[in-house]
């Protein structure tokens, strides 16, 4: 066996959340949509910085409210250090104020609210990983006005990122009414692979019913 074959080629990701649900919440997100995803968690914040330094994470996902030190404080020292990773931060509505300091002030990759739909928060993450910046469109007024100009005008992943042709050929055919058995002859496929398609979508969406693919695909302009 080669010494490549034995670097594993996994993206590694930390959770930093002191709320359970919400750390599970999103280790089971990331573990669903991407077996590629190494995941591991953090309650406390002294913690979360201890395993950033120490190991070497692709990726972290930060509360900016965490106990022990906050995820502010983490991502400014992780600046300071010059750590290579991506950096992710999240807050619970309550918490607006402070997030133009996470964006300007301890450089964020992207900015998430923890009420944002599986889908909005896992398109963050993703444009992190690939370089790009990732916050809420539109931004609430109280963090806009702290948000400079380059971080407003950046772009985020798009749905094609997330679905493959084939997927978002058959989420604009449920979008339009259409059943499996009409959508499969559409497609030359058959009902069995419709039907998959569709829960790989809704999987990936994070969305439970045909009604709310429908309507995601209306506020996107698919159809």
């Amino acid at each position: 066996m080669t010494l490549e074959e034995t670097v594993s080629t996994k993206t590694s990701i930390l959770i930093a959340d002191d709320h359970t649900l919400i750390r599970e919440g999103l280790i089971t997100l990331l573990e669903r949509m991407d077996e590629g995803f190494d995941v591991v968690a953090a309650s406390e914040g002294r913690n979360a910085l201890d395993l950033i330094i120490q190991g070497n994470f692709d990726l972290a996902v930060l509360d900016l409210r965490l106990p022990g030190r906050s995820g502010l404080d983490i991502a400014r020292e992780v600046r300071v250090r010059k750590i290579p990773i991506r950096l992710v931060l999240m807050t619970g509505q309550d918490a607006e104020s402070l997030a133009a300091e996470a964006v300007n002030g301890a450089g964020a990759d992207a900015f998430i609210f923890k009420t944002a739909d599986m889908s909005q928060i896992y398109k963050a993450i993703r444009a992190a990983l690939a370089g790009q910046k990732y916050f809420p469109d539109p931004l609430p007024g109280s963090i806009n006005q702290g948000v400079t100009q380059t971080s407003s005008n950046v772009s985020a992943v798009q749905i094609d990122d997330i679905l493959s042709a084939r997927e978002l050929q058959v989420l604009k055919l449920i979008a339009e009414g259409h059943t499996s058995n009409s959508a499969g002859e559409m497609l030359s496929i058959s009902t069995h692979t419709i039907r998959k398609h569709r829960e790989n979508i809704k999987r990936k969406m994070g969305l439970g019913t045909v009604a709310e693919l429908s309507a995601y695909a209306v506020r996107n302009n698919l159809i």
